[in-house]
Parts: structure tokens; C-alpha cells; sequence
């Protein structure tokens, strides 16, 4: 079968990865299609299969359409996400329009609206949670095999079971089919590659969808397995991220695989994420030491009362102590905050700036509360707000509290940045060269923000 596994073309850069469902923010920069890459892997043994980031590689639907022509597929598999589903749904109407080919969706907005999903003209098959085994599975001929697969015969929705949670056997990402000079990681700009250690959460933060869509418990892939797959990349690239949403969650996993990094000298450079409470001085020395250079922490609120409201169960002092001891370590430390919690005032939104400011991470992204489908969040206020499944956005308040949540942020990028302090830290990081070229991103994204409140 010719399969081709498609990002598709948005109006801007987006990013739909896993449980990140965003608009490209300051540094203007979207993810090597990770998920699509391991389709690839898992589908090229018996399948002709091409993949077309049309978000990474910057093409618009008359192109994306075209190439579907010459390939002339007969399976497109997408990837779709919570903001963009509305476009997402009429490009594949152009798809069907267009070729001959059946199409499939996969993702978290994908996994939780299935029913709703499935009942779109532009869609055939809905491929729940884990995409692989259910991608392997609509591309055989034997419809008893398939497992994740959410499908409609008349008006009935044929809903096949889920596999038990597991990480399908290993393959290295089809990282060969993608044009990896397209995406660059921040600050260095130099071509990088995504690898997961695990998938899965046990804690409840009620934003959050991971424990909907990769289930509570967290599934670890064996440390020979990432020396196996950290090989290869070695070969492609010399950055790579983490993207694991707690890849610090077992300090006996990550010493391991960090002693196995230095003793085999890979000579990779990386980043990751991490709760600040699963993080300390031990832990990160060995990351630095492996090639770690830039680690990205959920801080969330300045406020403690919020942050035990949306359940994050960490303290205002851990964030404080994780990213004092990645400067004092060397390593550059992000802090993500969220603006606009349930519960929330304007007193609370001003205690997250000012502790933004107090904690200071080298850099610091700024994003709106958005209840996302498969996020406990969503699921207690989903009936006092006026939203189609469809229209579900990430850059508005969907509360309508009465403050303007947009400012907000821009006020909280701009108190930020423009201090004498970050400005001087800055040069001192990354030198006068690349400062002009962050300076340039971040103009373009704050213009990008003031356009749409225009």
C-alpha cells in the first residue's frame, strides 16, 4: 500500500506533537514531526510511504495537494490537534476531493472527539491513543486485526478495542524521510532530532491531557534500547530534545542512561523536560556532564493557591531551587507559565508575572489557561462553556472574567525581557550574534500577538 503520513498545512507555524497542541511561540520554530517519523518506521517494512510536513516544511495546500497527486497515495494519515481541527478536517475534504485516497486521524483532539470526528465525509478512520498499532493495523487487509480504530459502517460508529498501553517494539525514527535542515533547535539554530524516553503521567495536573491520551502510568523504554536509537541519531545530527513529559520522573533511569551517554561518547547535545520536584543537584550534574544544556521546567503560577487548585503539586521554593541549581550547574533553564487558571484574579495573574521576574529563568514562555479535551480541566467546565468541538482555542480566555488575558501576556513578555538584567544575561549566554537573531524572533512574535488583538 502507498501511504503518506501528513502534518497539515495551517495558516501559521504550529506545533502538533503528542500532548503539544501550539502556535510556534518566541522562537518561531516547530518540532521535527516526531509521531510521523515513527509511523514511517513501523509502516515502511511492508508499505511504500512518504511523510510531507507541510507546517515544518513550509507548504501551502496547493502544494501539499499536488505532491498528493504525483505519489498518489492510498492512505493519508494526519495528524491533527485541538486548535487547528477546523482546518485540519477541510484540507482532508481537499484530500478526498483530490485522490483516491482513504484517510485516518490521529491525536489527542483526535482520541477524545472520535465519535464526532468520525461522522466528518473528510474522514475514514480515527486512530485512538497510541497511533502506532492502529496505523499498522487499518493498513492490513484483515479488518478482525484492527485494534484503536474508530470507524462508521451506515450511521453505527464501529469502535475496535485499544491496545493495552505499551511502547511498540523499537525501530529508529524514519528520520531519512524527513528534510531535517527545516527545523532548528532554538538558540544554536542547528538541525535537531526528538526522541522519547517514556510515555505516560501519573500525576493530575487538571490542564493537562497526557494521562488521557498516554494513560497514568509511565512507560519507560529500555536504556540499550535508547543507546540503539541515540546512535543513530548520532549520526544525523549532533542536538536532540527529549521531548518526554517527565524525563526526570526516575533518577536511577536518567543517571543510567546519562553514565551510558558519557562512556560512549555520542557527543550529543540535548535539552529535555522536568517537574521542578523531580530534579536536584545530582541529578543535573550528571545531565550536564552527558551533553544537557538547556532544561525546560513547568513553573505554572506565582501563586501557591492556584498552583493547589489546578492540582500541579509542586511549591513556589522547588521552582525557586531547580532553577537556581541549573545556573549553578550551567545549564540554561526555560520556565513555562500559564495565565488564567479557574480561580484565578488579577491580583493572582500579577503574582505570576512579578514571580517570573523573581524566580528568572533564562527564558520564560507565557501561554493562556485553555481547557483542552482530555484535560481534567476540561471535562469539569466543558458545560459552561460556550465552545464547538471544532472551535477550541489556546490564545483567548474562554471564561470571560472580565480581564484581558492577551494583554496580560504581552505585558508579561515585554516586563520579562526588557530589563537591563536579561538583556546583559543574554550576551552573556549566547553572545552579541545570536542575540540579534533571538531579538528578530521575538519582534515577530509579539507582533504576531498584537495583530491578533488587532
Amino acid at each position: 500500500m502507498k501511504i503518506l503520513l501528513l502534518n497539515p498545512p495551517y495558516f501559521f507555524k504550529v506545533v502538533r506533537e503528542g500532548r503539544c497542541q501550539h502556535e510556534a511561540a518566541i522562537w518561531d520554530s516547530v518540532y521535527p514531526p516526531l509521531s510521523l517519523a515513527t509511523l514511517a518506521a513501523h509502516l515502511r517494512d511492508e508499505h511504500e510511504v512518504r511523510i510531507i510536513d507541510a507546517v515544518g516544511e513550509e507548504r501551502e495546500l496547493s502544494d501539499v495537494l499536488s505532491r498528493i497527486k504525483d505519489f498518489d497515495p492510498e492512505l493519508v494519515i494526519a495528524s491533527v490537534s485541538t486548535p487547528t481541527i477546523g482546518e485540519d478536517l477541510r484540507v482532508l475534504s481537499e484530500v478526498k476531493q483530490n485522490s483516491r485516497a482513504k484517510t485516518a486521524v490521529f491525536g489527542v483532539h483526535a482520541t477524545h472527539f472520535a465519535d464526532e470526528i468520525i461522522r466528518e465525509d473528510a474522514v475514514d478512520y480515527v486512530l485512538l491513543n497510541d497511533p502506532e498499532q492502529p496505523s499498522a493495523s487499518i493498513a492490513g487487509t484483515d479488518r478482525s486485526k484492527r485494534v484503536g480504530v474508530v470507524t462508521l459502517e451506515g450511521d453505527r460508529i464501529i469502535r475496535t478495542p485499544v491496545p493495552s498501553p505499551q511502547i511498540s517494539s523499537f525501530k529508529p525514527p524514519a528520520w531519512d524521510l524527513v528534510d531535517l535542515t527545516k527545523y532548528r533547535i532554538p538558540i544554536k539554530g542547528k538541525s535537531y532530532v526528538l526522541v522519547f524516553t517514556a510515555r505516560g503521567c501519573p500525576f493530575g495536573c487538571n490542564f493537562c491531557v497526557v494521562p488521557s491520551y498516554y494513560g497514568k502510568k509511565i512507560r519507560f523504554r529500555p536504556v540499550d534500547e535508547m543507546m540503539e536509537e541515540l546512535r543513530v541519531v548520532s549520526q544525523q545530527v549532533d542536538e536532540v530534545f527529549f521531548h518526554t513529559d517527565l524525563f526526570t520522573f526516575r533518577k536511577d533511569y536518567v543517571l543510567e542512561l546519562c553514565n551510558r551517554m558519557v562512556q560512549e561518547g555520542l557527543n550529543l547535545n540535548w535539552i529535555c523536560n522536568s517537574r521542578v520536584d523531580t530534579f536536584d543537584r545530582e541529578m543535573a550534574e550528571a545531565m550536564k556532564k552527558a551533553g544537557c544544556w538547556m532544561i525546560s521546567f513547568g513553573i505554572e503560577s506565582g501563586n501557591q493557591k492556584v498552583l493547589d487548585l489546578c492540582h500541579k503539586k509542586i511549591t513556589l521554593e522547588q521552582s525557586r531551587e531547580a532553577v537556581r541549581i541549573t545556573r549553578e550547574v550551567g545549564i540554561i533553564s526555560i520556565g513555562h507559565f500559564v495565565l488564567g487558571f479557574p480561580g484565578e484574579t488579577r491580583e493572582t495573574l500579577q503574582q505570576t508575572l512579578k514571580f517570573s521576574r523573581e524566580v528568572d529563568p533564562d527564558i520564560a514562555e507565557f501561554y493562556i489557561a485553555t481547557p483542552f479535551p482530555g484535560s481534567p480541566l476540561f471535562e469539569t467546565i466543558k458545560d459552561d462553556l460556550d465552545l464547538d468541538w471544532k472551535d477550541i482555542r489556546y490564545d483567548v480566555d474562554p471564561y470571560q472574567r472580565g480581564f484581558d488575558l492577551g494583554k496580560i501576556r504581552r505585558s508579561a513578555y515585554l516586563r520579562f525581557y526588557l530589563r537591563p538584567k536579561k538583556i546583559f544575561r543574554f550576551i552573556h549566554l549566547f553572545g552579541v550574534g545570536k542575540i540579534l537573531n533571538m531579538a528578530l524572533s521575538a519582534v515577530r512574535f509579539l507582533f504576531a500577538l498584537l495583530k491578533k488583538k488587532a
